[in-house]
């Protein structure tokens, strides 16, 4: 594991605001986002055959959890590409191009958002094999956000890799390659990420890094008395139970409330409030009897906007403690989004 990034690296995403003045914390990812525009068959190309991917449209998924999901594993063993476990971030650096290349990662985009009304620090790790790209990330944060960076880490290794590929509606799916974002040290709460944690007025968390690492960061920020704001995606798998004491608000979109509450929440392929309020009080109880009874939701809805549920809801009948939070129209020719890539983690940022 490497020591903390020099300030001649790190200080390119350094803050212009004086450090006595409070932060929202952001420990996660960052990545090199590679953007694949989908043909109409929102098909993708693996060593020379096709794949449908309209099965995991609108998902975040790790490598692992892409290639385990029914519908995938099922084309790709048809077509001869199954993998062994281990394997499937080997797998997927063969999707075939052409790509543009971004900053992304649920963790930066989020503190660049944050960045933009409010100071900000992204702890998170770089690669050191991947030194050009990086030097790219952090003038982006430095320009959008004028994101802090400096209690970041350097890692043996490439900086974790995204590929955002785009479907015709503008709705997309992300597939996530680890890199330095899963190179965590199984102390992740370093000197310089407890001192963060101790001068912050929030912490906010996701799932694209290990999950011991929330866990840990989680715990030294509610021993600091301070809030944590937990994102569900970048991960298929249920909530880690160790977390559930310590998350002050937990942020679903609907999919994702669907496979960490077990309730569906759609009609038709479209989020359906009712089944929706069912979701959260199933999360709900799950949070109570882990201890937490005061958790918050935010539930994000694409284009029907966001529902907050305040830690006071009890039931589905309680509009009391329920706020939604709609959308307005978009000044695009067509009135539609380019790119919705990243949309959930700006909204939260």
């Amino acid at each position: 594991m490497g020591g903390a990034l020099t300030k001649s690296a790190a200080g390119q995403g350094g803050s212009k605001h004086p450090q006595t003045e409070p932060s929202i914390l952001v420990v996660g990812s960052i990545n090199v986002d590679l953007y694949k525009k989908l043909s109409s068959a929102g098909e993708v190309t693996i060593s020379g055959k096709q794949i449908d991917m309209k099965p995991v449209k609108g998902m975040t998924l790790p490598a692992s959890s892409f290639v385990g999901q029914s519908a995938m594993a099922e084309q790709l063993k048809a077509h001869g590409l199954g993998c062994e476990a281990g394997k499937e971030e080997a797998l997927l650096s063969k999707l075939e191009g052409p790509f543009e290349q971004k900053t992304g990662g649920k963790g930066a985009n989020a503190a660049a958002a944050a960045g933009q009304t409010f100071r900000c620090e992204l702890v998170c790790n770089f690669g050191r094999e991947s030194e050009v790209s990086n030097k790219a990330l952090l003038a982006d944060l430095k320009e959008f956000g004028n994101v802090n960076t400096s209690r970041s880490q350097t890692v043996d290794g490439l900086t974790g890799t995204a590929y955002i590929l785009l479907f015709e509606d503008f709705d997309n799916a992300i597939l996530l390659l680890g890199g330095a974002n899963q190179a965590w040290a199984p102390e992740p709460v370093h000197a310089g990420l407890q001192a963060a944690i101790s001068e912050c007025v929030a912490v906010m968390l996701q799932r694209e890094v290990p999950e011991h690492v929330n866990r840990k960061v989680a715990k030294a920020a509610r021993k600091c008395d301070k809030p944590v704001i937990m994102d569900v995606g970048g991960t298929d798998a249920p909530v880690d139970a160790d977390l559930l004491p310590h998350i002050t608000l937990i942020a679903p979109n609907e999919t994702e409330l669907t496979f960490i509450s077990g309730v569906d929440t759609s009609v038709a392929g479209k989020p359906s409030l009712p089944l929706i309020r069912q979701a959260v009080s199933s999360l709900k109880a799950m949070f109570s009897a882990a201890g937490n009874s005061d958790v918050a939701v935010l539930v994000t809805l694409g284009g029907m906007g966001a529902v907050h549920f305040a830690p006071a809801w009890a039931s589905d009948s309680d509009t009391a403690h329920e706020t939604s939070v709609g959308t307005f129209p978009l000044g695009t020719p067509d009135g539609r989004p380019k790119d919705t890539t990243g949309a959930g983690d700006c909204f939260r940022g």
